[in-house]
């Protein structure tokens, strides 16, 4: 035993070794050869024998399935050295980990759709079981879909089942497919005792009033984190009322379902919550009606949006619910967004606005040691600062730079000559080292940080045992996702 473990490097050897004592009673050598080459490669082996040990010890039968699979072991040592909390839901439901095995799904992208579909299937079986709950998804159901899913997706990122703008990809879309269901779900509801909202044309006559979720920021740009806030805007069609027994008006219908939707994904459960939800992006920020009609929306980006309300629309896309009413608004702001000529002023208020973030962040220095990969000089935030001034800069002339994702719009502004190929490559490579980087801190306890620690010692493999600081692992060999798309 001692000779398969003499070449891991350990923080605590002997109580590694007393652990893997233990363990080797359990399994057998070559299961015992497997697991001491998957240290090798581990960045916190102390922690793995250690989840390793407890899971043998708590859930045996799952332990015995689990190690004996050609590909269970390395996806339990996988989820024991990234994820803290990833690793404690893996010891209450093993069975996750076995189903990932049976089904296959790491080798698989997932849409919006299909995530649609799961949940769709979960809430229907819960509902079956008991015939009196109500359709609407609870609080803890909701949490536990969305740690189910990103089990998975850890996964296929550590193992390099896919790249980077794979993973944001399907982190937004796991985020899109709860919204829908939730939405469409908590609509179903009001609507049985309000009825169906609907406008009133000029002509008297009366249509469905529709509805939808704009998502901005990284949710919006298709580049979501592990463990991110969600920029929402709740958007209904017009005014009017509902034609159910207990009428009220479209404004009230969409604010009850915005509210209810909110509740449930950003309240605590047992299991946890789903997402932090922002609504201050909307228009009037903090002080804005938590959903607003097509007509005012377009208004305030006409007339009295800020320079910054206006650059974040370039993430902006629909997440949920009717796609024409979304792209309606988005479509009615985009000679506001984009320059047709060559005009700085918007640039030069972006800039002054980076500048207010430096100067925050030099003020938070005196109580926050470490070193900030979103907003220190040189960060993520940089970068996509840069792609945003470039995109308005030029949108205006070249639409093919209009993208919500910061990958592929630099992409996109070399292909048009905006970026040379060695500006892209120092862009792009900084990019996806930084928001990979990004990956690994949240990923460990699901926390919305960007600090790395300040002690040199705790970026050494093995020192997330003893630190709630982090730790972050070197990216995986960039490649180009984008080679394929065409102008």
């Amino acid at each position: 035993m001692k000779r398969l473990l003499e070449k891991i490097r350990f923080q605590e050897p002997s109580r590694a070794h007393e652990t893997f004592a233990r363990l080797a009673v359990a399994v057998p050598p070559e299961v015992q050869t497997g697991i001491r080459s998957l240290l090798m490669a581990s960045p916190d082996p102390d922690r793995v024998v250690h989840m390793l040990g407890r899971l043998q010890e708590e859930r045996p039968e799952a332990f015995d399935s689990l190690t004996s699979s050609v590909a269970g072991l390395p996806f339990l040592v996988s989820v024991f050295s990234y994820s803290v909390f990833l690793s404690e839901a893996v010891l209450k439901r093993p069975e996750w980990l076995l189903e990932l095995i049976r089904s296959e799904d790491v080798n698989h992208l997932l849409a919006a759709e299909e995530y649609e579909q799961r949940l769709e299937r979960l809430l229907d079986r819960e509902t079956f079981l008991d015939p009196d709950a109500s359709a609407v998804p609870s609080l803890q159901t909701l949490a536990l879909f969305r740690r189910q899913q990103l089990l998975r997706i850890l996964i296929r990122d550590v193992q390099s089942y896919c790249t980077l703008a794979e993973v944001t990809e399907e982190l937004s879309s796991l985020a899109d497919a709860i919204l829908e269901v939730t939405c469409r779900r908590i609509q179903a509801e009001l609507a049985r005792r309000h009825g169906t909202p609907c406008c009133t044309a000029p002509d008297d006559a009366s249509r469905p009033c529709s509805f939808a979720v704009l998502s901005l920021g990284k949710l919006g740009g298709k580049e979501l984190n592990y463990s991110s806030d969600i920029d929402l805007m709740f958007l209904y069609a017009g005014s009017g009322q509902t034609d159910g027994p207990e009428p009220i008006e479209n404004h009230e219908f969409y604010r009850k379902l915005a509210s209810r939707c909110l509740e449930l994904l950003s309240a605590y459960s047992a299991e946890g919550r789903c997402y932090r939800v922002d609504l201050r992006l909307r228009p009037e920020g903090r002080l804005g009606d938590i959903c607003i009609s097509l007509a005012a929306s377009q208004a305030y980006y006409e007339g009295r949006a800020r320079d910054w309300e206006l650059q974040m629309l370039i993430k902006a896309r629909v997440s949920a619910g009717d796609r024409g009413l979304g792209r309606a608004l988005i479509e009615s702001a985009e000679s506001r967004i984009y320059s047709s000529t060559l005009d700085f002023s918007a640039v030069e208020s972006m800039s002054a606005t980076r500048e207010r973030i430096g100067e925050k962040l030099a003020a938070r220095k005196g109580w926050q040691a470490g070193l900030d990969i979103k907003l220190a000089p040189g960060g993520i935030r940089d970068v996509e600062f840069l792609v945003q001034c470039l995109q308005r800069l030029h949108g205006g002339r070249e639409p093919w730079v209009r993208h919500g994702g910061s990958l592929l719009a630099l992409f996109r502004l070399r292909d048009k000559g905006l970026l040379s190929d060695a500006e892209y490559a120092r862009l792009a490579s900084a990019y996806q080292f930084l928001r990979i980087l990004e990956h690994r801190l949240q990923s460990v306890d699901d926390r919305q940080t960007h600090m790395l620690p300040s002690e040199p010692a705790e970026l050494e493999p093995g020192q997330r045992a003893r630190t709630d600081q982090g730790r972050a692992s070197g990216p995986a060999p960039a490649r180009e996702p984008y080679a394929r798309e065409a102008n």
